[in-house]
This record gives C-alpha cells, structure tokens and sequence, in this order.
C-alpha cells in the first residue's frame, strides 16, 4: 500500500495548508472536491505556495451523497477529513449544518473502515467543547468536554461540529478502533489566506479591516495558527501517542480589541479603520437581531475563555505559533489579495 492519503475539501482554507504539508512530506493526495471547477485554481494556489503537486489528484464528491467514497478511499494508508460547512451568517435552524458535517462525516469514516486505512485524522473544533451554561468566568476547558447540545443558546456551527465529532468517536468506538482516529480540536484559525476563496476567518479579518465595527464584542476566543493546524493533522497519521485523542491545538487567548491593537500596531495603513473600543453587550445583541454572524458570539460576551494545550506540543513535538504572529499573517494576506 502506497502513502497514499485521502483529503476532504481540498480547496477549503485549512485543506489547502494541509495538502502542502502532506505533498512537501513526501505523501501521494487524492483531494475531494465537491465542485470539478475548483480544481484548477485550487492546484495553481498549491503550486504558487511550493508544493510539489506530482502525487496530488482530485476526485468530485459530495458529503451529502454516498456515491463515490468507497471507491476513493480504496488503496488509501490514511485519511484526513477536513471538509465541513462554515457560514458566516447564523441559521435559525440549528441542526442545518448537520447533515453536511455528521452525516459527511460518517460516510467518510465509513469509507475509511471499508477500505482498512491505518488511520483517520478530523478536523473537529473548540467550538465542540466549551458552549453550556452557567459557566465561570474565566472558564476553563479542556480535551474531556463536550458542549452542551441541549442548551438553546449554542448555534446551528457550535450544534453541527459537536453532533459530527461525537458521531466519529461512537462509530470507531462501536467497532473498536477508537485507536485509528484523531480529532485535531482548533480555536479561531488565522495565518496565511493563499488564494481569494473565501472562508469565515477571511472575512471576519476583512470586515475589520475595512472599518466594519467602529467597536469590538467583548469576545475572547483560542488563536490557531492554520500551519500548525496543517502540521498537526500530518504529524498525527504516524503518531502512536496521537491515538484515540482529542488535540487542541493553539497558543493563546485573545480579544478581538486585542486582534484589531494587534493589526493596528503592524499595518499601520489599516489603523484608523479598526476598533479601538469595546461595544457594550447589549449593543452586540441587538445587532444579532439584524446581523445573524453576531448570534456565534452572543452566549460568550464577556467571557474570558482559557485552556492548556502544552499537552498537544507535547504529543506532536512541535510548539505552536503564538497569536501575535497568526493575526499578523492574516491581516497581511488579506492585504495582499486586495480584499482589504
């Protein structure tokens, strides 16, 4: 069997970082894309970005349909499952995005069990971890918890992401091979945007930016930089310590006043655009009620969220890019693509 991996939504943000990272380790890619006309652009975007795409093919698949994931994951030593939906805008119906997230999920995994790959890597989320209620503050979180489900307040993402990964980790479970999957579990994902697609990160970093919030939510959130995130879920296909574990991978917590200071001090031309105040919470909610991209934020106002993923560096030798550096990055490319 060839290192032969195969890898969801190839054209995404975070996929793209990690094809990169498999095609310079030395791995064949099959990447899946759910529209044939992203394949061009996605490969240039690789190319343009040193990777060497000699062992990098695609094949169109859709999450919603069972078609075709056998066949794909045939011949495959690993998979890594990245793709699943991220609006920016918040649906009023929370289990929207489940059938894409879970249901894709399981048809991967699924796939992967078919075909006996040695090991399955999913990109999962913080978000499955630290949305209930009555939470202290700071509030503390880590690779044990689970959000709370049942609690009205966590949205239609928070519900799809958690409902996936509990799903992934049931299915191995019922046959036995919890060992063969990985969760890579990041916060808010920033660095290098490599082409003009858009992705929710990009956008929040846009609208920034572009002078969108004269203030800032009082909302804190997790940094991940997007090439550990790439690094972590390549590190984590050959990593007997990886095994059956929940990775939170991400270097610190920050504000988005914070961000925006952060933007402000190293791209001086954007400065006069960004927040250099907090908006009051209830001014936050109000204009969820116009703006359904604020209900994400709305049940974390004020919340000062913390955890410890020292314990993750450990299990990949690696030490994650701190905040400053992630902010920076993102900022930067968006810049460079004139989106801002």
């Amino acid at each position: 069997m060839s290192e032969k991996v195969l890898l969801t939504g190839i054209s995404g943000f975070i996929a793209k970082h990690v094809a990169i990272e498999l095609l310079n380790s030395g791995y064949e890619v099959l990447g899946t894309v759910r529209d044939i006309n992203s394949i061009e652009i996605t490969k240039k975007t690789l190319e343009e970005n040193n990777a060497s795409t000699e062992k990098l093919s695609f094949v169109e698949l859709d999450l919603l349909k069972d078609d075709g994931w056998d066949k794909a994951a045939e011949g495959c030593k690993y998979i890594i499952h990245v793709a699943s939906p991220f609006p920016l805008k918040v649906s009023n119906d929370r289990e929207s995005l489940t059938p894409a997230a879970k249901d894709g999920t399981l048809r991967v995994l699924n796939a992967g069990i078919n075909a006996d790959v040695e090991h399955i890597v999913k990109t999962s989320s913080i978000v499955c971890m630290y949305r209930k209620p009555n939470r202290t503050n700071p509030y503390t979180f880590g690779e044990n918890d689970w959000t709370d489900l049942e609690w009205d307040k966590t949205t239609d993402y928070f519900v799809s992401k958690t409902r996936a990964e509990i799903a992934a980790w049931e299915l191995m479970e019922s046959k036995g091979i919890k060992n063969k999957l990985t969760c890579i579990n990041p916060g808010f994902v920033l660095g290098d945007f490599l082409n003009e697609k858009s992705c929710t990160s990009m956008e929040y970093v846009k609208q920034l930016l572009q002078g969108k919030y004269p203030a800032a939510p009082k909302f804190s959130v997790m940094i991940s930089h997007v090439k550990d995130i790439a690094k972590a879920h390549v590190l984590s296909l050959n990593n007997k310590k990886a095994e059956g574990r929940r990775l939170i991978v991400g270097s610190g917590v920050r504000s988005i006043l914070e961000l925006s200071k952060i933007m402000a001090e190293n791209i001086p031309s954007h400065a006069k655009k960004l927040p250099k105040k907090e908006l009051p919470n209830f001014m936050v909610k109000l204009i969820s009620y116009v703006d359904s991209s604020a209900k994400n934020l709305v049940p974390d106002l004020g919340l000062r969220m913390q955890t410890n993923s020292t314990y993750a560096e450990e299990i990949l030798e690696m030490k994650f890019i701190e905040p400053e550096i992630s902010v920076i990055d993102a900022a930067k490319s968006v810049i460079k693509l004139n989106l801002a």
